[in-house]
């Protein structure tokens, strides 16, 4: 996916809001817009057919089909020519507007973890995607049709409405999580959502290492996701990127021009001193003594 625009709260809420409500026609395949945003996104598809590209994923998508967008995360809707138009509403929310408590957050997880939903919320469960049954889109229809009345009247107390729509839609979203069976769905999720951190950690090993954005991309709780990578790889997440780090600053070791302080910034490390440290550890050797040992 291209880079892609940042879409900022401030140029889609009305003043003194955290809230919106947007039904959307989408674009045919070519003039989507790839973007990310600094609030979070409920995009249901309302109508028609086409694809969802979700960071390096593309979902083939259909009425009913409901993705969680969290902060920093870059999508796009869009359609073949010869689909049905594709429709989605999308609800653009700051954790804040549902309660003052989760203004720090930044993430749907976060949310769903707060007294509002604690007796909804099963931990592991959320997702990005969610297919709706035909019940459940009778249900999120209404639903979402009386929150845009709402939302587009401005009755006095209409905030306070659309903050109670909300709370009993996202209610409805995790109530569609827990009819995935754990043995059908909760594993193989488990296992495919590790599997994509790892792509993205094998070409992103440069960049500063963040366990919490990590986890952000799975839409697990940060201590959920470390417990399942290191299930999942017998390693701790750290550790994977200090492993990745070290065998690809091996093969820039053999670039004979190659000086050891840029090979250290090019894999990530700060500073020389912490490159040293942990190639020793993993390889027993120092840079210096292992490029030594190189035949060329």
């Amino acid at each position: 996916m291209p880079l892609g625009a940042v879409y900022l709260g401030e140029q889609f809420f009305r003043p003194g809001e955290s809230f919106r409500i947007v039904k959307h026609s989408e674009a045919v395949i070519g003039g989507q817009r790839p973007h990310a945003h600094d609030f979070v996104e409920i995009c249901y598809v309302y109508a028609g057919a086409g694809y969802h590209e979700v960071g390096e994923e593309i979902y083939r998508v259909a009425k009913g089909d409901l993705f969680l967008i969290n902060y920093e995360v870059k999508h796009a809707f869009y359609r073949d020519p010869e689909d049905e138009e594709l429709i989605t509403y999308n609800l653009l929310f700051l954790p804040g507007f549902m309660d003052d408590s989760l203004l720090p957050f930044q993430d749907f997880t976060s949310l769903t973890m707060s007294y509002l939903f604690k007796d909804s919320w099963i931990e592991g469960r959320v997702r990005e995607n969610l297919r709706l049954n035909a019940e459940e889109q009778r249900e999120f229809d209404e639903l979402i049709g009386k929150m845009e009345r709402e939302y587009n009247g401005q009755l006095e107390g209409y905030n306070a409405v659309l903050r109670a729509y909300m709370i009993e839609l996202i209610v409805k979203m995790m109530r569609g999580y827990q009819r995935r069976s754990a043995a059908d769905e909760r594993q193989p999720r488990r296992k495919s959502e590790i599997e994509a951190v790892l792509r993205y950690l094998d070409t992103h090993y440069h960049e500063p290492f963040r366990l919490a954005e990590l986890a952000k991309r799975t839409f697990f709780s940060k201590n959920y996701f470390s417990q399942l990578f290191k299930e999942t790889t017998g390693m701790t997440a750290m550790h994977y990127v200090q492993q990745v780090r070290i065998e690809e600053a091996c093969r820039m070791m053999q670039e004979p021009d190659k000086k050891m302080a840029q090979i250290a910034l090019d894999v990530g490390y700060a500073d020389y001193k912490a490159f040293y440290l942990a190639f020793k550890k993993q390889k027993g050797l120092s840079p210096h003594e292992y490029r030594s040992g190189l035949t060329w």
